[in-house]
């Protein structure tokens, strides 16, 4: 696989009234994000004026980021009821890509 940095843009809508709840989720993600890896990476959560989250993360190559995305859709399974679904149905709204 590439050895190039990948980052990863993931943005969340809370519900109305369980945004705090979903501020817990974010910290217990970042905690389950840190356990047990062998790399260095840089995970940061921002909130934006539309009352959404957005996570955004570098990973060293895409092994790292793929290593991961287990262990980040069963966060996402735990959390489901505190999002709102975005226009397509999705939970989040994300995308990521090789540094240039």
């Amino acid at each position: 696989m590439s050895e190039q940095e990948v980052w990863s843009v993931i943005k969340y809508k809370p519900k109305n009234g369980c945004e705090e709840d979903f501020i817990k989720e974010l910290k217990r993600l970042e905690k389950i994000m840190k356990e047990n890896k062998s790399y260095s990476f840089l995970n940061t959560f921002i909130r934006l004026e539309t009352g959404e989250f957005v996570q955004i993360a570098k990973m060293p190559n895409l092994d790292a980021l793929l290593d991961g995305q287990v262990s980040g859709l069963e966060w996402l399974d735990s959390v489901d009821h505190l999002l709102e679904k975005y226009d397509n149905e999705s939970r989040t709204d994300s995308f990521s890509g090789f540094v240039i």
